[in-house]
């Protein structure tokens, strides 16, 4: 669905906008903590004396370079710049008109969920915003002779992997809205660095490969992080003010990138794993981040050494090291802890979680206490352990039957391809 910022930001409540502004406690390590240039340069004189008590040549610049390295700068300019620019954008939304960034072209914001949404239109960006959100971290993605063949497959996924309602006919719409971008004199693609964004972002970038598909304008952000937040999760966390920051920021898509989302998306869809894996040894240097989102997305293949994918391994692991606990907090716990590259909503997880626990031997058990997934009560079974241990393997206690991409992975099948983490690799196991 497509939706105008400025008619959303005339709609929005303020409770709504200072809720957005403030979804996070102020001890919570995901929030956005205020940088105040005073307070760095307190803190970079007090670390200098303490460092020429056993380096009395040590400089200032030095100290002043590791505390920008710590928020992600190269340098103390860098620095300095962010902490204005942040400064600038919370007086422009705090005086209630902040000036539209985005209003000397036609302007269509693309993302891969609704979560940045409200924050944009809070910052003042006046342009119209769509959601693309077909997960292809999940479910089959097959070659097909034409789309709606695709978009049917992707629904019967989609309604009977997460139930969801209409799945044919909100799929028809997203990939008819996708069509309409190329109406706009300027596209921004607003994306970070998980396999969710990622592979949704490599399917965009092979839809606008085609010239007929391309604005007048193609550009991008894909991050990794934002200054002042220690666990960074993805755009939706930040605050309107880092939404103006950020458009700084975008760069025009290039033909290389155009070149790899091509490539990526045609190896996402392959019958082997191996056309990813090849790309991921490359680094992608047009988009790093796709190497590494791809690199996580193998994981989800089943492990060689004990037939779960990782978030199946870390599931357990975090059971073991913690003890039983409900699925709100084990979720928790496994995005915000154990996680390497967040990529996986709740809806999901529970999903994972299921999968775990009604197997014919279970590696969890999942005590339903209520409808509310977040309230199930979550324990680790003898099996589970033995897992962890090595000495069990999944595939071997249990048939799966499920797809990574256009790799269907069923218990039984001449070629079933698992991630060798001692090897790095990808293999059959038959």
């Amino acid at each position: 669905m497509i939706t105008n910022l400025a008619n959303l930001r005339v709609s929005l409540t303020k409770q709504s906008i200072q809720d957005k502004q403030f979804q996070f406690a102020a001890d919570d390590p995901r929030r956005v903590q205020r940088i105040s240039l005073e307070q760095q340069k307190k803190r970079a004189k007090e670390r200098l004396r303490e460092r020429r008590k056993s380096d009395p040549d040590c400089r200032l610049s030095e100290i002043q370079k590791e505390i920008s390295k710590k928020f992600g700068f190269s340098k103390w300019e860098q620095l300095k710049a962010h902490i204005d620019a942040m400064n600038m954008a919370n007086n422009a939304i705090s005086s209630g008109k902040p000036v539209a960034l985005d209003t000397e072209k036609k302007t269509l914001h693309l993302r891969c969920g609704s979560d940045i949404q409200h924050a944009l239109a809070i910052a003042g960006f006046s342009g119209d915003f769509m959601v693309f959100p077909d997960p292809y971290i999940e479910g089959p993605l097959p070659v097909t002779t034409s789309l709606d063949e695709f978009i049917k497959v992707r629904a019967e996924f989609l309604s009977e992997r997460h139930n969801v309602d209409n799945a044919y006919k909100q799929l028809k719409q997203d990939y008819a809205d996708l069509d309409k971008a190329k109406s706009y004199r300027r596209v921004c693609l607003w994306f970070e660095h998980d396999s969710y964004d990622q592979l949704i972002l490599a399917k965009l970038l092979a839809y606008f490969s085609d010239p007929a598909n391309q604005p007048d304008q193609l550009c991008m952000i894909s991050i990794t992080h934002y200054p002042g937040v220690d666990i960074f999760n993805g755009l939706g966390q930040l605050p309107p003010e880092a939404m103006r920051v950020l458009w700084s920021q975008f760069t025009d898509v290039t033909e290389a990138q155009l070149r790899l989302g091509k490539d990526v998306w045609q190896a996402l869809c392959a019958p082997g794993p191996e056309p990813v894996w090849n790309l991921v040894q490359t680094g992608t240097p047009a988009l790093p981040t796709m190497a590494i989102a791809l690199q996580r997305h193998l994981q989800q293949l089943p492990s060689f050494q004990n037939g779960l994918n990782l978030t199946e391994q870390l599931t357990l692991q975090i059971l073991h090291d913690i003890g039983a606990m409900n699925a709100a907090r084990l979720f928790g716990w496994y995005t915000n802890h154990y996680e390497p590259l967040t990529f996986m909503g709740d809806t999901s997880y529970w999903r994972v979680l299921e999968g775990l626990a009604e197997a014919p031997v279970p590696a969890i058990t999942l005590k339903k206490t209520a409808d509310e997934p977040r309230s199930w009560q979550v324990a680790l079974t003898e099996p589970g352990l033995e897992l962890l241990a090595g000495k069990e393997d999944w595939l071997e206690l249990n048939n799966i039957q499920r797809w990574w991409g256009g790799v269907e992975l069923v218990s039984g099948q001449t070629r079933l391809w698992c991630y060798d983490y001692k090897e790095n690799t990808v293999k059959t196991i038959r």
